[in-house]
């Protein structure tokens, strides 16, 4: 009877070491799309806040002020938030609208009043000598209109300007951040 056991035993085939790199490839590439979708999940849900309240202020600007398309909304929270809407009116003309997110109040400003965007980055380049420049934005700072600018000095520190909106001429300067 023990002869039989044996036979039995040698007869079977063996199992391979065999590694099945296809098995292997797939789970790895689905946990990569799994990966993905959660990171793509987390940033669109991470990022609603903002969409809702940037759809809520153009509602808002179009309904209290004559500006028919937004073209950029920016915001600023140095004491209080405060978002700068430009937009053109239905007769083309470029305006700017202030809010104040505390009460919803609206300043409106012509855009024509103040620097276009090319002059306040010749302005920019000529006085400040900037490496790369991040952000150059409209906002109000003490009840006036301003420009907003952040780039990189030339010793590779960040820098933060606040300009005049028709004249450029600063009313402060950050050095080294």
């Amino acid at each position: 009877m023990m002869q039989f056991k044996d036979d039995i035993r040698i007869r079977q085939p063996k199992k391979h070491d065999h590694v099945h790199w296809a098995r292997i490839w797939f789970i790895l590439v689905g946990i990569g799309i799994i990966l993905a979708a959660l990171s793509l999940g987390y940033s669109y849900l991470s990022l609603s806040p903002m969409r809702h309240e940037e759809n809520r202020l153009q509602r808002l600007v179009k309904e209290k002020t004559d500006i028919a398309t937004v073209q950029k909304v920016n915001v600023n929270y140095r004491q209080q938030t405060t978002y700068a809407v430009i937009g053109t009116t239905s007769s083309g003309k470029e305006k700017v609208a202030i809010v104040h997110a505390k009460n919803n109040s609206i300043t409106m400003h012509n855009r024509s009043n103040g620097m276009s965007n090319d002059q306040i980055r010749r302005l920019i380049v000529k006085n400040y000598k900037p490496r790369k420049i991040y952000s150059v934005n409209i906002s109000e700072y003490k009840r006036a209109l301003v420009w907003e600018v952040s780039y990189k000095g030339e010793n590779e520190t960040l820098n933060y300007v606040t300009l005049d909106f028709k004249t450029g001429k600063p009313y402060r300067v950050i050095k080294g951040l």
